[in-house]
């Protein structure tokens, strides 16, 4: 793609798109009664924000959109919080007691994460939040995958599905800041290629499910195009400042656009 194409790709994703999908992600969820489809939604949610909070981490470290990315950590730290607690009245019930000890456990590592991620910047604490994000993400991963298969239906593995684009696109914008701090590994890259391989071979079996309703295929285009804003971000070869903006603002659109068809999803049920 030439230099021209690309400027106004990544020009409009960091302008129009920003508008229209700004703070929604930002309010607590009111929810203290929910269906099996919401709790599905909730702890996918929780996988998103574990990668969030560290890509918010390192953002502040470049000091790339810094009161904002200060913003949204807090925001989510709140929300992590909040949905935890319904996740845990949720598995509480009968019916769902060996889900329980999987929420106890998320319980006890947020407790160091949430340490982690709310003190001051520096060199040492990212390089804890770099090992304690993948322990939260495996556990709020486990307990996902736990409530889809105790819903057993179409619709909770297409919650599941689309939830995790938006755990997907927020470790990608983690790896790409990790590695603008120094945190350049054969790992990190390989994280970053695995993330952007899942995304796309998930993308395309939510664009053929049978399930899609006329406002999902809408929102899929949506989706779609906030996708190419944003792998155009994450994939160009040699960092710089512009592109640092780039990438926080086009992971930001495409998480909003992916929570979108994930509550379109959950409300089919």
């Amino acid at each position: 793609m030439d230099r021209t194409r690309r400027h106004l790709l990544l020009s409009a994703a960091a302008l129009g798109p920003a508008i229209l999908f700004a703070g929604r992600l930002s309010a607590a969820p009111k929810e203290i009664s929910i269906t099996g489809l919401e709790a599905i939604n909730q702890a996918g949610r929780q996988r998103m924000l574990s990668q969030r909070m560290a890509k918010c981490y390192a953002q502040c470290m470049l000091g790339v959109r810094n009161d904002q990315a200060q913003s949204l950590l807090t925001a989510s730290a709140n929300r992590f919080e909040d949905q935890l607690a319904n996740l845990r009245r949720f598995t509480a019930a009968k019916e769902r007691a060996e889900i329980a000890p999987t929420y106890d456990k998320l319980a006890t590592l947020w407790g160091s994460y949430r340490a982690a991620v709310t003190a001051p910047p520096s060199a040492s604490g990212l390089a804890t939040i770099a090992r304690l994000n993948e322990q939260v993400l495996a556990t709020a991963h486990e307990g996902t995958v736990q409530l889809e298969k105790s819903q057993a239906s179409s619709l909770g593995k297409l919650v599941n599905l689309a939830g995790r684009q938006r755990m997907l696109s927020q470790r990608m914008a983690k790896f790409y800041f990790f590695e603008r701090n120094g945190l350049s590994s054969a790992e990190t890259t390989a994280g970053l290629k695995k993330a952007r391989a899942d995304f796309v071979t998930a993308f395309a079996e939510l664009k053929a499910a049978p399930e899609n309703t006329a406002e999902i295929r809408t929102w899929l285009s949506l989706a779609d195009m906030q996708w190419a804003f944003f792998d155009e971000a994450i994939k160009q070869p040699g960092a710089s400042r512009e592109q640092d903006q780039h990438v926080a603002v086009t992971s930001e659109n495409i998480l909003d656009a992916m929570d979108k068809l994930t509550a379109l999803y959950t409300q089919l049920g």
